[in-house]
Parts: C-alpha cells; structure tokens; sequence
C-alpha cells in the first residue's frame, strides 16, 4: 500500500474546506488496541517517504501502457538505499477526527491556524507513550518527531519549569527551617523573619499555582491521571504544606511534623524534571527500575521472616525475666529492622538470654544479612544490565509526556505554534539522531558502519513502497 493511501484513510478529509470531514479511521484507537500493536508499526511506515531524485511521479492509473512501461521501468531501477526521506508526522500530531493543528491556505502558500482542530483532544503520538508500545516508541517516526519538538520548544520551556521548582524549593527551605529556629514562628521581627515572611508568601503563591496546573491536568487526562504514581507526591507535597498554616497559628507541636513530611515530599517532587537531559534521565529510569522490581520483592519476603522471627522472639523471652534489653514487642520490632537498615545486630550481650533466643537471633542476622542482601545485590546487578537496555525507551515515554503535558497547556498553544505536517531528513542526520542512545555501538564507530546500521534499519521499510512487494 503506497503512503498516500494510508494518508487518505487516516487524515482528514477536505472535500469541503469550511466543514472539512473527519478521517474515515481513527488511528488513535487502533493504537489503544493491544491486538494491533503490528498494525500501528505498519501505519508509521507508511509515514516515511522515501526520495529518489529525477524519478517519474507513479499513478494510480496511466493513459496507455507506454506510459505505464515507462515509469514503472525506471521505478525498477533505482537502488535500495534512498539519498533521503521524507517523514510526515500530521497524523501522530492530528485530533481525534485526523485534523491537523494547521492547514495549508488557498492557493497552497503558507499554512494557517485549522479552526476545527480540538486541541484538547490527546495526540496519537501521546497515546502510543501512554500504551508502552514499544515498537512504535523506537520507530524513526516517532523518535524524530520527538527529537524536533524536544529542540524546538520542549527542552527550554521544560527547563524554565525546572529553573521556577528550584526556586520555589529554595524558598519552600529558607522559610521552614528559619522559622524551626525561632521562638514563635507567628511573629515577624527584624530583617531575617521580613525574608522568612516574603519567602512564606512566594511558597504559598506558587502552591496555589501548582494546584491549579494538577487540577487542569485532572480534567484533561481522566482517569488516567491517577495511575501515574509521580501523583502521590504532586498532591501529598502540596496539601501538607497547607496543613501547616492552621497548625502553626494554633500553636501546634504537630506543624513540625507536617513539616518534615511537606519537605521531604516536595523534594521528592523535582524527580519529575530528571528527563531535562540524557544523563539524569537514563540513570533515574534504571534506578527507579531496580527499585520497583528488585527491592519491593526482597522487601516482600523480608517482611514474612521479619515478623515470623520477631514474634518467635518476642515469645520466647517471656521464658525469663532477667533480660531487660525489650520492654514489649515493638523495641523487638525496631531492633530487627534496624538489623537490616542499619547492619547492625539485635543485640550485643547475649549472656542474659536464654538459649532459644539466642538461636533465633542468630539465625534471622544469619538470613537477612548474609542470604537475602546478598540475593538481594546480585538480582540488582542483573537487573541493572536489562534495564539499562530498556531505560531509553522509558525515557523516551517521558519526553512524549512532558511534551504533550505542555501542548495541551491551554495558553501557550504550543502544539499549533510549532506544527510541522513533515521534514525531509538524510540519511546522515538518521545516523546521527537514531544511533545516539545505542549503548551496545562502539564509541569508535566510523559514519560508514553507521550509515550501513541505518541502511539495513530502513531498508525493510523501504521494500514496502517498491514494485510488487507493497
């Protein structure tokens, strides 16, 4: 199937240019279909047009059969490797009906505004990161796409999003601890508490702000807004803050624990700007990675001989009277927790135990430090590998996220300001765009095994658009 008969399926269709018709498919559910995963690949295809240049225009249908032997004679010509392509990404930036943000104007100079494209519709291209579909994650469709919206607009606002947390964290800071330092916190005296009070005051402004960005993005994303677990913290980060308002005013020892709590979240919050550069990204998707698989399974079955061989201890030392070391169950509870977080024994002075104490003690130290640690390092040392693999896919999901997340911001209007319908790309710039994250490449790699990598790589989905294969 050539490339303008799957643009015609998926695109809108301008029979009229005032009321111009839906697509006659919707791409995005195709995409949500987890059947269709190799249809969706098949269609980003599509979107590459390969150029041969001084080729004949092919047809539908030719006036004769001299016409016919001709251009498709030279069409059987041509290598396999084309100077360039021609990538179209309308349909992974169009709306639900396939109406891209601009359309070109009468007479086909320029492009306008298209005043029936719903901007509050989710892209395709948004709605591929969010299914993890990783085939169409790695296309050069996609990954392009991604790489220009990141240069044109999505690093920089991106960062200035950053630059304002800092900035907010710098003063979230500087007005909690200065005022842990005080007295009576409710009172402003002298030039440090004039600081503390304008820093309080620029916290709760930009508090204010955040909460309404969470509440839009709520409306726009649904449900799926709260499967996201960056969530928790946006909200829990937040709230506390406020929380430490009534608290404070009525004199309240608890505002210093809701305090500590609003800190500690907050700062957990700025996780959500490590995509900002390659470096920071890539090694937080690993970390968080090794953290989700890897510890909360060795945290499952610690949990199961924690509480089995506390509670056997704890039982067995009512046998004598004379240890006073654990008063009840839960100096029991700490000291064998401490023996995993801080490696440190459950106690020092065995003499005043008696000796099936001694033996339980002896062998939880013997299963949780020397056995499940050290399962524990090793999966994380194998799980480090995998996931550095599957890390740039992931970070390439937050990329799409932050992007999208940005142009559906309702003033900024981004994705129809930097629309682009398609760009011709060499296979040059395919090389060095394409072949960036590969951590398996040597560092020493000449351009022409990197121009073959891509050759090979596009050369599949160049035999679509050839005589008798497509």
């Amino acid at each position: 199937m050539w490339h303008e008969r799957v643009h015609q399926i998926f695109f809108l269709r301008p029979s009229d240019v005032t009321n111009p018709q839906p697509s006659f498919f919707n791409f995005k559910s195709i995409i949500g279909n987890p059947k269709m995963k190799k249809t969706v690949v098949a269609v980003l295809d599509q979107m590459i047009n390969p150029h041969w240049p001084h080729l004949p225009k092919r047809k539908d249908s030719y006036e004769n059969e001299k016409e016919k032997e001709v251009v498709e004679g030279a069409w059987r010509t041509i290598t396999d490797d084309p100077l360039d392509y021609h990538f179209y990404y309308h349909i992974l930036d169009g709306d639900e009906g396939g109406r891209p943000p601009k359309v070109l104007m009468l007479g086909g100079h320029g492009q306008t505004e298209n005043k029936y494209f719903n901007w509050r519709d989710k892209s395709c291209l948004h709605v591929i990161a969010k299914n993890r579909n990783m085939e169409a994650l790695q296309h050069p469709v996609v990954r392009m796409l991604v790489k220009a919206k990141w240069k044109s607009y999505g690093h920089f606002f991106l960062s200035l999003q950053a630059a304002l947390y800092v900035i907010f964290l710098l003063c979230l800071s500087y007005s909690l601890l200065s005022a842990s330092t005080t007295v009576d916190p409710t009172q402003y005296e002298g030039e440090a508490d004039s600081l503390r009070g304008f820093c309080e005051i620029f916290t709760l402004i930009m508090v204010v702000f955040y909460i309404c960005e969470e509440i839009n993005q709520m409306r726009l994303e649904g449900k799926s807004y709260f499967t996201e677990w960056m969530t928790l913290f946006d909200w829990s980060g937040l709230l506390l803050i406020l929380c430490i308002i009534p608290l404070r005013y009525t004199q309240s020892k608890a505002q210093w624990l809701v305090a500590s709590l609003a800190f500690l979240f907050n700062f957990l919050r700025i996780f959500k700007f490590s995509c900002l550069t390659r470096t920071t990204g890539l090694y937080t998707k690993t970390l968080a990675k090794i953290i989700l698989h890897d510890v909360t399974r060795s945290m499952a079955v610690f949990f199961v001989i924690f509480f089995s061989f506390c509670g056997a201890l704890s039982l067995s030392l009512c046998y004598s009277d004379e240890n006073q070391q654990f008063s009840d169950f839960g100096d029991v509870l700490l000291s064998g927790f401490r023996a995993l977080s801080e490696q440190r024994p459950i106690a020092y002075d065995y003499s005043n135990f008696n000796w099936l104490s001694i033996l339980l003690m002896m062998a939880y130290m013997g299963i949780v430090i020397v056995i499940l640690l050290n399962i524990l390092i090793a999966q994380m040392s194998t799980t480090y590998t995998q996931a550095k693999k599957v890390a740039r896919l992931e970070y390439d999901v937050d990329r799409i996220l932050q992007l999208t997340r940005m142009e559906r911001f309702p003033f900024l209007n981004l994705r129809v300001k930097y629309y682009k319908e398609g760009d011709w790309i060499s296979e040059m710039k395919l090389a060095q765009d394409l072949l960036e994250f590969s951590e398996d490449r040597s560092p020493w790699e000449s351009v022409e095994e990197r121009l073959t990598a891509i050759r090979d790589m596009m050369r599949k989905m160049v035999k679509q658009m050839r005589p008798g294969i497509g």
